[in-house]
């Protein structure tokens, strides 16, 4: 039975919308979504013919009541929804205290996120993870059955999606072996650079640009992920605040300094940049890191 404070977090998104034709536009090139509870309407997006709406209200509240059914314990479960752009788009966090992990010396508490749109800017999209106490971030799994990510379209069911689930919690459960790893998992801080330079910290250059000369890494993104490597290095493994005295970082301290640049966003100075959109992605890249062949490597040095 969902709380108080979390039926009143969901009605944040808990408003009506209408698909309206466009005035002198075909429908099968375009339609408006408009949210009906202002006066006037507010046009939340352009859609195509075969765009389907699913609720913020149906996506989150299916997917905690599916939780609920699979037998989630949501005692003491936080729950966040933030809308964005007039609720256009919208993401629901929660956080479940009552399921947790300790990796070294570092207590995780497992973490839903699920994210809709009414623009088409996010498919219909949701994954576990963990967030871990020490340092507040969001651990991105790489297990393919802890995500679904589907397109708003008639052949769409968000309750099929939600079904899902329950498999996607033992996924991201079994996944905690994998954490430990790379906690035992030293690294040379070369072979760290290198892997960043292959997955996150790519240049996103166009062939053309990069025959022409430009750089085939970003490096302002490697610095930026490099010193958060340093500081992780220095916490875990070294003596803190006293240096890190030579010691060698682990793999969990490059997967901390990816999940630190994906979940704060602290190397963000501009304030009008849609962070929301930015996170969303960021999130997405350091999932395809721990994918990669690079990653793979150094997972089995």
């Amino acid at each position: 039975m969902l709380n108080n404070a979390m039926q009143e977090e969901l009605r944040k998104v808990s408003f009506p919308i209408a698909i309206n034709n466009i005035s002198g536009i075909p429908e099968d090139m375009g339609r408006v979504v408009v949210r009906t509870d202002h006066a006037p309407a507010t046009p939340l997006g352009i859609v195509g013919s075969r765009y389907k709406p699913i609720p913020h209200i149906d996506a989150f509240g299916g997917a905690l009541k599916a939780m609920e059914s699979g037998g989630i314990n949501f005692t003491n479960a936080k729950l966040d929804i933030e809308s964005y752009e007039d609720g256009a788009m919208a993401k629901m966090e929660l956080l479940l205290p009552s399921h947790t992990a300790k990796i070294g010396n570092h207590d995780l508490s497992l973490k839903f996120v699920a994210r809709n749109s009414y623009n088409a800017r996010w498919k219909f999209q949701s994954f576990f993870g963990w967030m871990n106490h020490v340092c507040f971030n969001t651990l991105v799994s790489g297990e393919k059955l802890a995500y679904t990510a589907s397109r708003h379209t008639k052949f769409f069911n968000v309750e099929q999606a939600n079904l899902k689930i329950k498999n996607a919690v033992s996924a991201v459960t079994s996944e905690t072996k994998r954490f430990q790893h790379w906690w035992d998992t030293r690294v040379e801080d070369e072979s760290v650079a290198e892997m960043f330079k292959a997955t996150i910290a790519k240049s996103q250059a166009t062939e053309a640009q990069l025959n022409g000369g430009s750089p085939d890494t970003n490096r302002k993104q490697l610095h930026i992920l490099m010193g958060l490597y340093e500081s992780e290095t220095k916490q875990i493994h070294g003596k803190g605040d006293y240096g890190r005295n030579g010691v060698k970082g682990s793999l969990w301290c490059a997967y901390q300094s990816a999940t630190a640049w994906s979940t704060h966003l602290t190397d963000i100075a501009d304030t009008t940049k849609k962070q929301h959109i930015v996170q969303q992605r960021r999130q997405a890249d350091v999932r395809n890191m721990i994918l990669s062949k690079s990653w793979k490597n150094l997972e089995l040095a």
